[in-house]
């Protein structure tokens, strides 16, 4: 399809990166604009005849039909006025070619009926949230996959007593089964705050237009169109308290991108501590094994690598960084407008689908085949004085202290130098919870 003479010029002036909206974004505007023709025309300004060409382009337009002709560089003209007039400019010129009004003077119009009630101000940020919550369904269920399957190791590996580890140093007993089950406990509550702030996004700001006053539509418009967008897509969406926060504020995609960070963060702490159980084979922790997915050296034989941790953490690391373009974006709004929305949304939505695609990989190729090498925990536990803590109540922290000690000068097992009344206390597996008063 030709381009109209906006789009012609921003994709003359911004050619950047190569990189294009998603598809979630682009059926989202698409909606915008959709659900815009069938709110004026039942307020009266626009014909049913015009409604339902745009209806039909849009359609076709979601359905990918003229999908690659919304293809304009993610960096751009700030507030995403090219993307808005993109989208008006094919909107039109499909409507027009369905009612066959091409160069007639009653044609659809890209600004005055397309764009109707609309500004580039109110309609990309309301794209922006429910791209990113269409987004996020894939990320939630890739989640709660990934938390079931930590779950499911911890039940299996409930009775594996390994040796604990603090400041990577030998500390009390805990199982196997106790440390996968602190993943899956962390990983649910990430999941619980991106929960807690998409609710956010369901606050749309259409309708306040330029700067949030409303100016050029009818008075019930915003709320129209939440419920239209809401038949449309399927989530419970409301107009914003204040119309003018939602134009220059984006605190709302700022709070996605913060609990983004801290899923971010805490996948990377567990692919750190899981590469650390897997280190070896015979030089490193060894507790547990890692499923193969690929040679892991070109040099050397044999090699195995946690590749797909790897490739989880490097995930991790581009979130972080993300979310700090999202933050610093967020602090540039000035008076009515912040105008760094498309950047926001490109990164955004890369954030989530990024992690989701990993979680579901981390799981189905990593988590699901890991098992436990108890012979390599039990031994481990031998040769640690860890089990000196347990004394402690019952001969003193200064006495177990001095045997600790004698036992890593001389080279023998602590449980040798322990004296016979106290041995029926090193029982690795009491020490995995609270022992006292039994």
């Amino acid at each position: 399809m030709k381009k109209g003479k906006f789009t012609a010029l921003a994709k003359k002036n911004f050619q950047i990166s190569n990189l294009r909206a998603p598809a979630s974004f682009r059926v989202a505007l698409a909606q915008v604009k959709m659900a815009a023709a069938q709110v004026n025309q039942e307020f009266g300004f626009l014909s049913a005849e015009m409604a339902r060409a745009i209806l039909q382009a849009g359609e076709e337009f979601i359905g990918a039909s003229h999908g690659d002709d919304f293809d304009l560089d993610a960096y751009q003209a700030g507030a995403g006025t090219s993307y808005n007039m993109n989208l008006n400019e094919l909107f039109a010129a499909r409507g027009n070619e369905i009612l066959g009004l091409e160069n007639s003077e009653g044609a659809i119009h890209p600004n005055n009926h397309v764009n109707m009630a609309q500004s580039s101000n109110d309609t990309i940020p309301t794209a922006t949230r429910l791209a990113v919550l269409s987004e996020l369904h894939a990320l939630m269920k890739a989640g709660n996959e990934l938390l079931n399957a930590f779950e499911a190791k911890a039940l299996a590996f409930s009775e594996f007593v390994k040796v604990g580890r603090t400041h990577l140093q030998d500390a009390v007993p805990v199982t196997l089964g106790q440390e996968f089950g602190a993943y899956a406990s962390a990983l649910r509550r990430c999941l619980e705050r991106i929960d807690d702030a998409r609710h956010e996004l369901c606050q749309l700001g259409i309708g306040g237009t330029a700067t949030g006053s409303g100016i050029n539509t009818h008075p019930d418009f915003t709320e129209k169109m939440c419920e239209v967008l809401s038949e449309m897509t399927g989530e419970a969406l409301s107009p914003a308290e204040n119309r003018f926060e939602t134009t220059h504020s984006h605190s709302a995609l700022l709070s996605v991108s913060s609990s983004l960070r801290s899923l971010a963060t805490e996948l990377l702490r567990i692919c750190n501590d899981l590469r650390l159980l897997a280190s070896g084979p015979r030089a490193g922790f060894g507790e547990i094994f890692l499923p193969e997915v690929q040679p892991g050296s070109s040099i050397m034989p044999g090699k195995v690598n946690p590749s797909i941790l790897e490739c989880m953490s490097m995930i991790c690391v581009q979130v972080l960084g993300l979310d700090h373009a999202v933050a610093l974006s967020a602090q540039q709004g000035q008076l009515e407008l912040n105008w760094y929305t498309p950047l926001m949304m490109w990164d955004l939505t890369h954030m989530v689908s990024i992690l989701a695609k990993g979680m579901t990989m981390t799981k189905e190729k990593c988590v699901t085949g890991i098992e436990a090498k108890p012979e390599n925990m039990a031994a481990h536990l031998e040769r640690s004085t860890a089990l000196a803590t347990a004394l402690a109540p019952h001969m003193g922290y200064d006495k177990v202290a001095k045997l600790v000690k004698e036992a890593q000068e001389k080279g023998v097992s602590f449980i040798s130098l322990v004296p016979k009344e106290f041995k029926s206390l090193l029982n690795a597996q009491s020490m995995t919870g609270p022992n006292l008063g039994e």
